[in-house]
């Protein structure tokens, strides 16, 4: 892939990223049930570790920054696009 194909923004692009990001919010999203679930357990001694409140957190520290990047992406993608016209 040469680098013109690469930096030339598109709306494809944009909405794709637009995508990703709303994958990433509902990962997060998603993630707050299973830490929930983490403290249920800890609380009532099924998870006596703690480790699905570990794995709930984790997940949503990577929902979020994946949808904090793609964001970010889409606007830029978009901003050129704006620039273009």
């Amino acid at each position: 892939m040469n680098a013109r194909m690469k930096n030339n923004p598109t709306w494809p692009k944009a909405f794709a990223f637009i995508g990703l990001t709303i994958m990433g919010l509902a990962l997060a999203y998603y993630s707050t049930t299973i830490a929930t679930a983490g403290i249920g357990g800890v609380v009532f001694g099924t998870d006596r570790a703690g480790d699905v409140l570990s794995i709930g957190s984790a997940f949503v520290m990577v929902g979020v920054a994946m949808a904090a990047v793609f964001g970010f992406l889409a606007l830029t993608q978009i901003r050129g696009l704006g620039r273009r016209a």
